[in-house]
């Protein structure tokens, strides 16, 4: 070895650079005159780079330095616990024994513990009771040198920090601790500035009256809350499942009357029970409405998706995030099913969906169904899915309704959508079903709400009971399942119709062995599986609405609309195509209706009811043809049959030659 390195080995290294090595690079070194805990140089304003330049740490080279370290956030969390009796340091460290490792100094009696914090931690504070003393944020702890006292400080422990959380701590239960109910104190303190005193006391030091808006504010300030204007309902938000959920007027004076039983006892202020009566809690309650109120909290939807274990969001190129939940996206609907990104549905697309359709309206399933799981109709689309009796529509309706979450879905009656209260149902639900209607189910008189649920219109709704009505708005998911082909009541609004509606046919044969509840089977088998799969779908269809707002659908899925459109007017067809206006002719009811069936076979539709058609078909002649009923027809000698004059019916090679025309 050449004598230039055995030299250099030999130097001895410097305590700064020991304590470095041992305390970390990230650590905010500060040197102090020896003997005492004053800086030579100031600190506070400097950045921790700065400390790292060759003249401030020449600093420490003035022999003899004292060596001091600038904790909490500016030394990365370093943080250090001083105690000054030797039995409290025992006591801690019976407690704690894995910081028997950490490091430890000594000054001039008992001794300072140094750990580095993982996340939050208190503010630096000294207990009245002297067991110990936690230096954090803001304070500046000496680790070498010579304490004021005269002796040295001593290195017992020569460890690198542990880091820990700060909740990991345990500290003996006799020790009071300073922060805890010291985040409380702040907060009551700022309200009081803020609102006021919480209550009021005479001259006996007795309480006479309590301050509503500080107990209001209060509530507030210790549970997330709002209040809908418009609803008129107070939601509270729940940590555990990310759901902004209804909480009633009663509960909230219940629990501010707890609270202002609690701080009674606390403060030893027993005349303030007596404070609690219904008219001042009432008068609480009103304030507190006017503290949180947010009209339209849940108005708007972000992209996302909200289940069981987290939630899913989509931004606008195409990225899928999972994360946690957060009260700012304002979520009143879960699906009570977790996200598993491995979880496949074998069962349910092999048993359920490709056996009973096409490969095309499996698709449409898959999209629509993440729609649903979406909890907002984007395209101001709704699904009808009709066809063979038991071949699975009940049960591909009943799992939606379930991925949902039966707590965000509602009954469907377009017999009662006329009515007064009805929508109201409708307040915080995202699907409305309608399982296994009639063939008239669209024929009904509120059947044109339909158009108003889905199409994004705002609408009111009043509750009965309630004072006055508030504003929805129709961006439901709707679907509806048949066993016949439905008929619409157009209401010569076939349009707009033609823009609202999907469908899906079950045509092909019923499966030959039926399962029981197939739907809890699918369920518990594979819940996860086939929330996954409809968020593929919804990942599918938002590529759709960037390329074309709405449903991509292919020419037989069009043809469907386009079918049941025109089988839901066949009989203004039929007019149109098979009758004609000529001079000296009649028909009568029973020869119309006779080739009005005719008709509708020869197309495949079923023919509307005899009622329907007796009902209907007057003011069709009188609109196409400009004639009255009459009752004087003659057929067979007789002049009794109703019927029409100057109408009669097409001949066929008139209709050939419409259409070769």
């Amino acid at each position: 070895m050449a004598m230039e390195e055995i030299q250099q080995h030999a130097q001895p290294v410097s305590p700064l650079k020991r304590f470095t090595a041992r305390m970390g690079e990230d650590v905010f070194f500060v040197p102090c005159k020896w003997g005492t805990k004053t800086p030579i140089v100031t600190y506070k304003d400097r950045p921790f780079e700065g400390t790292k330049s060759e003249a401030y740490q020449a600093l420490f080279n003035f022999e003899p330095t004292n060596i001091a370290i600038y904790l909490g956030r500016a030394s990365n969390g370093l943080c250090a616990i001083d105690f000054d009796a030797d039995e409290d340091i025992a006591l801690f460290l019976a407690q704690n024994p894995k910081l028997e490792h950490t490091t430890r100094t000594r000054g001039s009696r008992g001794g300072m513990l140094w750990i580095r914090i993982d996340g939050d931690y208190p503010e630096s504070c000294n207990p009245e009771h002297k067991h110990f003393e936690w230096r954090a944020d803001q304070r500046l702890s000496t680790i070498h040198g010579r304490h004021e006292k005269g002796m040295d400080y001593m290195l017992l422990v020569d460890e690198s920090p542990i880091t820990l959380k700060f909740e990991e701590i345990v500290w003996p239960k006799e020790w009071q601790l300073p922060w805890v109910g010291a985040a409380a104190k702040k907060a009551i303190d700022e309200l009081t500035v803020q609102y006021g005193q919480p209550f009021y006391t005479n001259k006996d030091g007795r309480v006479t009256n309590i301050n509503e808006r500080f107990w209001a504010a209060l509530y507030s300030r210790e549970n997330r809350v709002i209040y809908d204007p418009d609803e008129k309902s107070f939601y509270i938000y729940n940590e555990g499942n990310g759901l902004w959920e209804t909480i009633t007027p009663e509960t909230v004076r219940e629990n501010i009357s707890g609270r202002i039983l609690e701080v009674s006892r606390e403060s030893h202020q027993f005349s303030l029970e007596i404070q609690i009566t219904q008219a001042r809690l009432n008068a609480v309650v009103s304030a507190l409405k006017g503290i949180v109120e947010k009209r339209g909290a849940f108005q708007s939807k972000q992209r996302y998706i909200h289940v069981a274990n987290g939630v899913l969001r989509f931004s606008p190129d195409g990225d899928v995030q999972f994360g946690s939940f957060s009260h700012e996206d304002y979520s009143r609907n879960q699906s009570p099913y977790a996200f598993d990104p491995e979880a496949e549905c074998p069962r349910f697309l092999n048993e359920l969906i490709y056996p009973a359709v096409e490969p095309e309206d499996a698709d449409l399933l898959q999209r629509w169904a993440g729609l649903a799981l979406f909890g907002y109709n984007l395209p101001q689309r709704f699904l009808i899915v009709d066809g063979t009796p038991n071949g699975g529509k009940g049960t591909l309706v009943r799992i939606i309704q379930a991925l949902v979450g039966l707590n965000n879905s509602y009954q469907l009656r377009t017999d009662c959508l006329h009515e007064r209260f009805e929508t109201f149902r409708y307040r915080g639900k995202t699907l409305l079903i309608g399982p296994d209607v009639r063939g008239d189910f669209l024929m009904q008189r509120g059947a044109s709400m339909l158009k108003v649920l889905v199409g994004g219109d705002p609408m009111s709704a009043e509750g009965k009971g309630s004072n006055g009505d508030f504003q929805m708005f129709g961006t439901f998911n709707i679907v509806v399942s048949c066993n016949s082909r439905l008929r619409v009541r157009l209401e010569e609004d076939a349009g707009a119709w033609r823009r609202r509606l999907l469908v899906v046919r079950y045509e092909k044969p019923a499966p030959e062995k039926r399962i029981l509840d197939f739907h809890n089977v699918l369920l518990e088998e594979e819940g996860s599986g086939i929330l996954r799969w409809a968020l593929a779908g919804f990942v599918k269809l938002q590529a759709e609405f960037a390329e074309r707002g709405d449903f991509v659908l292919t020419e037989s899925q069009r043809e469907r609309v386009n079918s049941l459109l025109a089988e839901s007017e066949s009989l203004k067809l039929f007019v149109k195509e098979r009758l004609e206006r000529c001079e000296g002719e009649d028909v009568t009811c029973s020869e119309i209706s006779q080739a009005y069936v005719e008709y509708c076979a020869d197309k495949g539709w079923n023919a509307l009811s005899s009622a329907v058609v007796e009902r209907t078909l007057p003011d069709l002649i009188l609109e196409n043809f400009h004639v009255t009923k009459s009752h004087s027809i003659e057929r067979d000698g007789k002049k009794s049959n109703r019927g029409w004059r100057k109408v009669r019916l097409r001949q066929m090679d008139s209709e050939f030659r419409l259409a070769d025309g």
